[in-house]
């Protein structure tokens, strides 16, 4: 009975912070990847019209969500409910094989935690590949048996996972022994390994046709050879790395990163479900399910707080399985773990609504420069001008979003004009960006100056002289901000004159 009063008490609390984070903006990289969304909706091809280090899912399920609940922040914040709300029922369909208890808690759970994170975790990608990952889980555990039909959609679910992030995959491994079994269905598995395949192949393929025959897939190809080595040898202060010292780098940061309650929790639910003896086939895929979400981060040598979700996921699942020996129990002493979850639940709550109960909505998003550049380009723009943002993730796309302002050029960003710039690929991408500036002349410029992402370390520089020079000799500011500068093209002036 404590058990569920404490799980009825979170999920009111989750209610009411779910409604709380209506009044959410959202920022950080939401609005990069719903500006690409915004993009494709209008016609755009990704990497032909707009460069950009994602895999393509991202942008169409931006796209999608932006043409059906609007591009406005009030939009977002009603889908990110309606995912919330759609993870909770696939969650619901794989867990309940372990108790309504149980299910019940790690939906809750969850929930709370990624709600506690803010807009930080807002609509992250780790967040979208989450529906996929739980569709596959509750297809592959729905039942005993895999049904060909199931194994196809799993394989789909997996596909469309690896197109919002690659290595998405990882998290798929641990379960191929359980889908295409031994055993009893000896004869049975190679057929569904070849329906799993299809199923993943699918979306892979259908992506790929559309952007070979869109001219969008050479450039993807181009850029994923050249540039994604070059980001994922960085850390997370966006530092140059190789070699022993980002091997070190790589286990430090997961351990980091798994050096947390939630892990302990976990293996305790795991471990009361081992001493159940029903449970000991899924007591391994889980195990392998943990480990390959530890990895998950370290594929892409990123640690952000958003790229852990899938490992927070899976944690508070697994510490949810402490409610499973609950219709057992008869000690007092076998009652640790479920009250340990118990605890972890009040705490979850009481963060999670201390958190969105304050006035957050009179908090703009990066001190209101966003708001700033909106308002300046909504009462200035015309039609057929242009907007080129000279920034990552300090704003500028954000303002440009919100006045619905075309992109000059191919580049949304500039970060990579400025690490590794020896390499050829480098070289390369800011010869482009020169040449598309000299040919577009963009009427205004968005440069963000304060709290703007920077590399830093050996092969990285802010310096960008042929750029400094476009700027100085053809544009004139028109805001000149301490956090920002909006500048407008002098008339009259060819900037192919200075190249």
């Amino acid at each position: 009975m404590l058990v569920w009063v404490c799980v009825v008490m979170a999920a009111i609390m989750l209610g009411l912070a779910a409604v709380s984070s209506l009044r959410w903006r959202y920022e950080h990289d939401a609005p990069l990847m719903i500006y690409a969304g915004y993009l494709v909706a209008g016609g755009a091809v990704p990497y032909r019209d707009f460069f950009d280090m994602n895999t393509p899912g991202t942008y169409y399920v931006m796209a999608a969500v932006g043409s059906v609940f609007g591009w406005d922040e009030s939009g977002f914040r009603y889908f990110d409910l309606f995912a919330m709300a759609a993870l909770a029922a696939l969650t619901y369909l794989w867990m309940r094989r372990f108790g309504m208890e149980a299910a019940m808690a790690a939906i809750v759970g969850f929930l709370l935690w990624y709600l506690k994170g803010n807009t930080v975790l807002s609509l992250q990608r780790e967040y979208l590949l989450l529906l996929p990952f739980a569709g596959i889980l509750g297809l592959v555990f729905a039942g005993n048996r895999l049904p060909l039909i199931r194994a196809a959609a799993a394989g789909a679910c997996a596909g469309v996972a690896m197109l919002i992030k690659p290595h998405a995959l990882l998290l798929v491994l641990p379960l191929l022994p359980v889908m295409f079994g031994t055993g009893a269905h000896t004869v049975v598995w190679p057929r569904r390994a070849v329906v799993f395949a299809a199923g993943l192949l699918l979306p892979l393929t259908t992506m790929c046709v559309y952007l070979a025959l869109s001219g969008g897939l050479a450039p993807f190809v181009d850029m994923a050879r050249n540039y994604w080595p070059l980001y994922t040898a960085m850390t997370g202060g966006h530092s140059p790395i190789s070699g022993w010292p980002r091997i070190i780098y790589l286990v430090v940061s997961t351990g980091k990163g798994v050096a947390t309650p939630y892990t302990a929790l976990a293996i305790l639910g795991v471990f009361v479900l081992n001493k159940n003896g029903t449970y000991r086939r899924e007591v391994r895929w889980l195990c392998g399910l943990l480990c390959a979400a530890a990895l998950y981060p370290a594929v892409a040598g990123q640690f952000w707080s958003y790229h852990w979700l899938p490992y927070y996921y899976l944690t508070l699942c697994c510490a949810a399985m402490s409610f499973t020996v609950l219709p057992a129990v008869r000690r007092v002493s076998a009652m640790g773990a479920p009250l340990a979850v118990c605890v972890l639940l009040l705490y979850l709550s009481g963060a999670a609504v201390d958190h969105l109960l304050q006035a957050r909505d009179t908090d703009p998003p990066k001190d209101g420069v966003p708001d700033a550049i909106a308002r300046y380009l909504r009462t200035h723009q015309r039609a057929g001008d242009v907007v080129q943002p000279l920034d990552w993730s300090g704003g500028a796309v954000h303002g440009m979003l919100l006045a619905r302002a075309p992109l000059a050029t191919r580049f949304m960003y500039d970060f990579h004009f400025y690490h590794h710039i020896d390499s050829p690929y480098i070289l390369r991408l800011r010869r482009e960006f020169l040449r598309e500036m000299s040919a577009v002349r963009p009427r205004f410029i968005v440069q963000i100056l304060e709290h703007k992402p920077w590399p830093a370390g050996p092969g990285t520089t802010r310096d960008f002289p042929e750029l400094h020079r476009i700027v100085i000799s053809h544009y004139t500011p028109v805001i000149d901000d301490l956090r920002f500068r909006i500048l407008e093209r002098i008339d009259g002036v060819d900037c192919n004159s200075e190249q």
